[in-house]
């Protein structure tokens, strides 16, 4: 009898000790990149089909489009991933600088930048 009793309980205990490594639902839980984006507009008659030279903070230069403007938001255009926090902008055309100042910009923030 004890020896049944014994074999019950560690039975038991290991049923409980099993059941109580249970893994459940795991969450991963994240944050938004810290990221934002730049848009070019063309402002004028000028369609800068050749694209315009980016400088972020004098660093290395890029290409950019220029989209045209939109009446309405449907579509998002061309975009650039740029760093948040303040930044230096400067924006030129065939050796003409069409845009040159300090902006700032946050998380998963779209900067509209309208060019001549």
């Amino acid at each position: 009898m004890k020896m049944k009793l014994s074999r019950i309980s560690v039975l038991a205990l290991l049923i409980g000790l099993f059941t109580a490594c249970h893994v459940g639902n795991v969450t991963k839980s994240g944050g938004m990149d810290n990221q934002s984006y730049l848009q070019f507009i063309q402002g004028g008659e000028h369609s800068y089909s050749d694209g315009v030279t980016v400088y972020i903070d004098q660093n290395a230069e890029f290409t950019a489009k220029v989209d045209k403007p939109k009446k309405f938001s449907g579509t998002k255009g061309n975009v650039y991933v740029i760093n948040t926090g303040r930044r230096h902008l400067k924006v030129v055309y065939k050796g003409q600088t069409l845009y040159d100042k300090d902006i700032v910009v946050g998380t998963q923030e779209t900067k509209q930048i309208t060019l001549p």
